[in-house]
């Protein structure tokens, strides 16, 4: 496995989900699709096929296990009562098989105690060699350690107006922001501020670096709920 897409049973705005991008990653011969207890029936919905299942489907019907196996397709039952979610069991089922990057579709919305542990999971993984993000219809968020990166504007063919950026569990040392709206310059970011909110890139891409700590970067855009 070099590659991982985990689909869980919770997605924020499916409809506006970049469905070209993710059927043609899922169709790469070293992704591995997994679903996470119902994210099977959302891969479903988003016409993607499942490498593998795993879940205590306590919440969510449990799949035929002659029919999983009739489709060519793995199953992990898990213990209803175990100390992680089915989403970190998927997450590091990929990352002990070896996966470089892990795409996690949904998550970040629906009940606000998973969506904080799963910051949690990108803090885990944070600088390891699994890197690993969190996408939904309107946002794509993932973890940095200390250095210098290229972030561009447009990601899995979706243009995001505004970037966020996000000091966790203790201070960012010496960031730097170049090519937003708002720059900063070698400048300490704590984890109780909103300066990092709501800036955007101007061009294609946006430069930052810093020094130390965690940074939460979050790519957003609106959602126009009139259509």
């Amino acid at each position: 496995m070099k590659h991982a897409l985990v689909v869980t049973s919770y997605i924020d705005h499916p409809e506006t989900l970049p469905l070209a991008a993710l059927r043609s990653l899922a169709s790469e011969e070293e992704v591995t699709v997994i679903c996470a207890d119902g994210g099977y029936r959302n891969a479903e919905a988003l016409g993607i096929r499942p490498d593998i299942l795993i879940g205590d489907y306590d919440s969510s019907a449990r799949p035929d296990p002659e029919a999983v196996k009739a489709a060519g397709e793995d199953m992990i039952l898990l213990p209803k009562v175990k100390d992680m979610t089915d989403s970190e069991a998927a997450i590091d089922l990929a990352a002990s098989r070896g996966a470089e990057r892990i795409l996690v579709l949904g998550g970040l919305g629906g009940r606000f105690d998973h969506a904080m542990g799963n910051v949690g999971m990108l803090a885990k993984y944070c600088g390891k060699s699994a890197f690993s993000a969190f996408l939904d219809g309107q946002n794509l968020v993932y973890m940095l350690a200390p250095g210098t990166y290229e972030l561009p504007r447009t990601l899995l063919e979706t243009d995001y107006t505004y970037l966020g950026l996000i000091a966790y569990a203790g201070p960012v040392r010496s960031l730097s922001i170049r090519g937003c709206k708002y720059t900063l310059d070698r400048h300490d970011l704590t984890p109780d501020t909103t300066l990092g909110v709501s800036n955007e890139i101007l061009g294609e891409k946006a430069t930052i670096s810093f020094e130390d700590g965690k940074l939460l970067v979050i790519h957003t855009r609106d959602i126009d709920k009139s259509q």
